[in-house]
């Protein structure tokens, strides 16, 4: 099975059901997969072959979900690019990708103006209108909308998604046909309820995360009704679940806690909505139980990363139950491993730790990627024997439920103590005048490294440090307490909403040898 199996199979028997909306734009399966069969013919016509690349620039639209179809036919691979990086970012993509042709969205004007002059001749430029480019409409009105016949295999490469790039330059993760589907079947079997047609859901995480990227291709394969978000807006959210006959949705922590906080949210309809996903970060266990309250649907956190083409483990609808009936420490779990997974907690020196014993986490998946493009060594030093070392601590509990301490490289070490963030996080997001909250380690003399807090407060709300100590005092243990607090109005997060916590460390770390005690 390939992906644009399942949009071909839908514009064959349910021919007129709504596939895509896009504000007030909507095609149907049949309008979707002719428009992707002159697409991918286009591809040919400009001498795309099979394993080329061809990138996207814009927020999420229609558009994005041709490209993939269109790929997936003719064998291409979609590199859909991160908007909101520099010319200089994007130009390194695109020049690392040896991208083929590049479709820029209406929005990027700027952004195509200052990235031309630093283009590899002998790309193919699409746009809207802009002068000295392929002109959308016009080009793809020249190619029949009959299937491009170009023989693909299922372990192909498919999608190539770039890491945030928060050390050094990004790596471009290659997931393969094969790779995605089984994240699809999988995080079916995971789900009580599953969408098919006649139900709707909302992409409204960026399609150049796996998150928003896998949504796509879960759409098609059920069937669904996708009402796509050109940018996450909370009130636009709460509209459509209202207008369409939405039963699941896919939000990053980040997003739910922004739709709580639209005024009279509590009086919203949400009788159809029936799954509500979510992952990328960690959720507080206050932002959850306030979620469970307000939407009173089934909750599934998924846990895994553009490694391993998305979720590996999945904190079930009665795992949540479970917890609230008296197990409340579940909700800092990412649960169990989804179907075919083996998760391993190993020390530095590769051995399995104990039960309970904290180490980094270790996935074998048929979700995992084929590699890094184009970057071997870094391929074999994270992916050894189908095993991939995801640079994630957390431990395994007696039930084989997953907890996540931190990423490896935000542990603070602190008087010869090792800390994990996280768990602070945990604690101070249970103060009443936090709304938003990271923890940092920042230079210490005596210490190595001590803990500093970046607290975004509620409306109308202070906090002071020795407010903040006291509340602690019985919850963590003295050493992870923070000593020192600086309110700031917004944490820095990428699109996938993960904290930018380098960008936080940077001032504290400048001009010193290395960015650790």
């Amino acid at each position: 099975m390939l992906a644009h199996h399942y949009l071909e199979f839908y514009a064959r028997n349910t021919p007129d059901a709504p596939c895509f909306t896009h504000h007030e734009a909507s095609l149907s399966y049949s309008e979707v997969n002719a428009a992707a069969n002159r697409l991918g013919n286009g591809f040919l016509d400009l001498g795309v072959r099979k394993t080329q690349r061809v990138a996207i620039l814009g927020e999420n639209s229609i558009e994005h979900c041709l490209w993939f179809m269109a790929a997936s036919k003719v064998g291409a691979v979609a590199v859909p690019l991160n908007y909101r990086l520099a010319p200089a970012e994007l130009a390194f993509i695109i020049e690392d990708s040896n991208t083929r042709a590049l479709l820029v969205l209406d929005g990027m004007e700027a952004a195509l103006d200052a990235l031309l002059p630093l283009l590899p001749a002998g790309i193919a430029v699409i746009t809207a209108n802009q002068p000295d480019t392929l002109h959308w409409e016009q080009w793809l009105d020249r190619f029949p909308a009959t299937s491009p016949a170009v023989d693909v295999d299922k372990d192909e490469p498919f999608l190539q998604l770039y890491t945030s790039g928060t050390t050094g330059n990004p790596k471009g993760v290659v997931s393969s046909h094969f790779n995605v589907l089984q994240l699809t079947m999988m995080n079916i079997i995971a789900t009580p309820q599953r969408p098919d047609a006649g139900t709707a859901g909302i992409l409204c995480a960026p399609m150049f995360h796996i998150g928003g990227a896998g949504s796509i291709v879960a759409g098609i394969y059920n069937g669904q009704h996708t009402v796509l978000h050109r940018v996450f807006d909370p009130v636009q959210v709460l509209d459509d679940m209202e207008r369409y006959p939405v039963t699941s949705i896919f939000m990053v922590p980040a997003m739910i806690m922004a739709v709580l906080q639209v005024p009279g949210v509590e009086q919203r309809d949400f009788s159809r909505l029936q799954t509500m996903f979510y992952g990328a970060s960690p959720i507080s266990e206050t932002v959850l139980r306030r979620a469970l309250e307000v939407f009173k649907c089934e909750f599934i956190q998924m846990y895994g990363m553009t490694e391993t083409t998305g979720t590996v483990a999945t904190l079930s609808p009665a795992d949540h139950r479970r917890a609230l009936a008296g197990k409340p420490e579940l909700l800092r779990s990412c649960g169990r491993p989804s179907v075919g997974v083996e998760i391993r907690i190993v020390d530095p020196a590769g051995n399995d730790v104990a039960t309970g014993e904290v180490g980094e986490i270790h996935v074998k998946s048929e979700t995992n990627m084929l590699h890094y493009y184009n970057l071997p060594q870094a391929t074999a030093d994270n992916l050894t024997d189908g095993w991939l070392h995801t640079g994630d601590a957390g431990y395994l509990d007696d039930e084989g439920y997953l907890y996540l301490k931190d990423r490896i490289k935000d542990m603070v070490v602190s008087g010869g103590e090792n800390i994990y963030p996280v768990e602070v996080e945990n604690t101070l997001a249970k103060l009443e005048a936090v709304a938003d909250v990271a923890v940092i380690g920042v230079p210490h003399e005596k210490y190595g490294e001590a803990l500093l807090a970046f607290v975004v407060t509620r409306p109308g709300m202070t906090l002071v440090v020795e407010e903040m100590v006291e509340f602690c005092r019985d919850k963590i243990a003295g050493y992870k307490i923070p000593r020192q607090l600086e309110i700031i109005d917004a944490l820095p997060r990428n699109p996938s909403g993960k904290i930018l916590k380098k960008v936080l460390r940077q001032p504290y770390w400048e001009n010193r040898d290395r960015d650790i005690g």
